[in-house]
Formats: structure tokens, C-alpha cells, sequence
């Protein structure tokens, strides 16, 4: 027992970098982790097994050193056990996940009308790192096929969400760019939480967009601030601009990525308006909260000239930060976040 209890964490530690021949060696090693229920209760009561694999025949289901396979028609339900490597699996959809992701999918796929069956679940994860890898119509095919049979209507609800991600994302490939955003913001004013990966989408998509504007308003009206008709225009873009970078980190922390994108959105609206207190605020709140993102480093020497403009109270390219002697104190983790109202005027 002790022996395959520890092949089980072993084989969770390194589930994303599973091959596909070592991902097919741990479905067949599972155990009796799942339930299975006859269809006919007089068949007996629901006993414990592994379900290697579904195939068009029935289920290939193993106990101990024996292999069968049962037709459809006599399950009633399934119950999927799952390990913790197939947890990962399942809520992290990772890219590098992929090759362990399709074995796990192919191998449940035609499990998906049975009740209880979580084929659909590995089949989501599998479809949201796909999107991650920009395979998309690879992506739709699975989402469609989960939307139009899973047994759980929670899940085909979900599949039905991923669905109009990916379909928002051919959008933006083939459509013309006002069309792109007028369906943005119809998306946005609809506010469907229920679908957070379309709202992230377009929310980024919609920063650029109102970033874009607002440089290019006040490029073509220097004198923006004297102009009682222009001002409005400037300042809803900007006030957009960063509603839209802050949306990820204020509603959506979890999603670490366009989380740290959008501060570091915001940060460049700061840096365009010269508002420098609120570029360092917005930086160490990235640092702070989001330490292993793509923009740490940037970010990190952004602040050393910043800090010492805010201390000098010279401009950025004028200010140099103080000298410290060589056998000074390495710098510690950044400040916690820190609390401010970014979207104050």
C-alpha cells in the first residue's frame, strides 16, 4: 500500500512533463480509484475499479491483474476517482500539460455521455491550453463536442463559455477593428462573470484601444487641457485606460498573468500623464503581488530611476538615485501592496 501511495504523489510531481507514454502507463496504474454503478440493480451494487480507457465497444476497466470490458448499456454511472496529478492537470491547464492532456482526453472522450463521467473536464483543460498555444480550432472541436454531449449540464454550460472565447478570438482575427470593438464592449457592458476568460480578453483588448486614443487625442490637441470639448474625450480615455489595465488584479487576482499585465498597463498610463508616485505605487504593487511575472525585471529597474525622482523632485531623466557603498545591504523583497485609489482624478 505504502509502494502505491507513493507512485501516486511521484507521478503528481511530474504530471506536466509527462510523455504520452507515460501518461497511458498511469491511467493503466491507477488502482480501483473509480465507482462503478450497473445499470440493471440487479446486476449487484456499484463496485470499485480502474477505468483505463473508454473504448466504442465499452468500458476497459481492470481489477487487480484482470482486464474486461463492459458495454455501454450495462453502466448505469461512473464515478472517477482522481489523482493528484489529474487534479493539476485539470485546474491549472498548463501548455506544457498538453501531451498528458490529449492521452487523458482520447482515452475518456467517448465516456462523456455516461453520468458522472469527468471526461469533460480533462477535456476543458485540455481545450484552455490549446488556447494558450493560439491551436484553436483544435480548442472549438472539443469545447463543441463536450457543449453538445456531456451527461453534467454545469460543464456543458462551461464548455459552452469557451466556446464563445474562442469564437471572440476568430472575431478579432477576421473581423474589421471597429467590429472587434463594438462587440468588446457589448461583451464588457454585459458584465457575464460567468465567462471570466472573455471578460480578461477583451478587457485587455479594450485597454489598448482606449490607451491608443488617449495619446492620440492628446497628439492632435496639445493644448487638450484649455479645450472644454476636447477635455471630456482625454480624461474618459484615460479614466478607461486604467478601469480596464486594473479589472484583471481588482476582480480576477487568481489569473496571475493578465493580472500583472494589466498593472503594468496601468504603469504605462502613469508614465505617459508623468503621474510618477502612482507609476511606483503600481510597480511595487506587481512586484509585491505578482513576483514571478514577465514584467518583474522591467519593473524593478523602472523604480530605482522613479524613487529617485520622487526624492530629488527632478524629472525622471534628470534624477540619478544615491550612491551606496559597494558592501551595502542587498535590496529585500518588495513593500506589500499598498492602499490607494487609483482611479481618483
Amino acid at each position: 500500500m505504502k509502494a502505491w501511495i507513493c507512485c501516486l504523489l511521484l507521478s503528481s510531481v511530474s504530471a506536466f512533463g509527462q510523455t504520452p507514454d507515460q501518461a497511458s502507463r498511469a491511467l493503466s496504474q491507477r488502482g480501483d480509484l473509480d465507482e462503478i454503478r450497473w445499470s440493471d440493480p440487479s446486476k449487484g451494487p456499484a463496485f470499485r475499479a480502474g477505468i483505463i480507457r473508454a473504448l466504442a465497444e465499452g468500458l476497459e476497466v481492470q481489477r487487480g491483474a484482470v482486464k474486461r470490458v463492459l458495454a455501454y448499456d450495462q453502466i448505469g454511472s461512473v464515478k472517477f476517482g482522481l489523482t493528484m496529478g489529474e487534479r493539476q492537470l485539470i485546474a491549472e491547464a498548463k501548455p506544457e500539460g498538453l501531451p498528458a492532456l490529449k492521452v487523458f482526453w482520447e482515452a475518456r472522450r467517448l465516456s462523456i455521455p455516461i453520468q458522472g463521467s469527468n471526461a469533460g473536464d480533462f477535456g476543458l483543460a485540455l481545450a484552455r491550453s490549446l488556447r494558450k498555444t493560439e491551436a484553436h480550432d483544435e480548442a472549438l472541436t472539443i469545447v463543441k463536442e463536450i457543449a453538445e454531449k456531456d451527461s453534467d449540464p454545469q460543464r456543458r454550460a462551461r464548455a459552452k463559455a469557451e466556446s464563445d472565447t474562442l469564437a471572440f478570438i476568430q472575431v478579432m482575427k477576421s473581423e474589421k477593428p471597429e467590429e472587434v470593438e463594438k462587440r468588446a464592449w457589448a461583451v464588457t457592458e454585459a458584465a457575464d462573470e460567468s465567462n471570466p476568460d472573455l471578460m480578461l480578453l477583451v478587457t485587455g483588448f479594450l485597454m489598448k484601444k482606449e490607451f491608443a486614443a488617449l495619446k492620440d487625442i492628446e497628439t492632435e490637441n496639445p493644448r487638450w487641457m484649455e479645450d472644454d470639448e476636447v477635455k471630456p474625450q482625454r480624461d474618459r480615455h484615460y479614466h478607461l485606460s486604467l478601469d480596464l489595465a486594473l479589472y484583471p488584479s481588482l476582480f480576477h487576482p487568481l489569473a496571475e498573468a493578465e493580472s500583472a499585465d494589466g498593472l503594468w498597463q496601468a504603469a504605462q498610463v502613469y508614465l505617459h500623464t508623468r503621474e510618477t508616485a502612482r507609476v511606483v505605487h503600481v510597480l511595487e504593487d506587481l512586484l509585491a503581488l505578482y513576483s514571478d511575472s514577465i514584467h518583474s525585471v522591467k519593473a524593478k529597474e523602472m523604480l530605482i530611476p522613479l524613487k529617485a525622482s520622487l526624492e530629488s523632485g527632478k524629472p525622471v531623466a534628470e534624477a540619478k538615485p544615491e550612491e551606496k557603498p559597494q558592501e551595502a545591504e542587498p535590496m529585500g523583497p518588495p513593500p506589500p501592496p499598498k492602499r490607494y485609489n487609483l482611479f481618483e482624478d
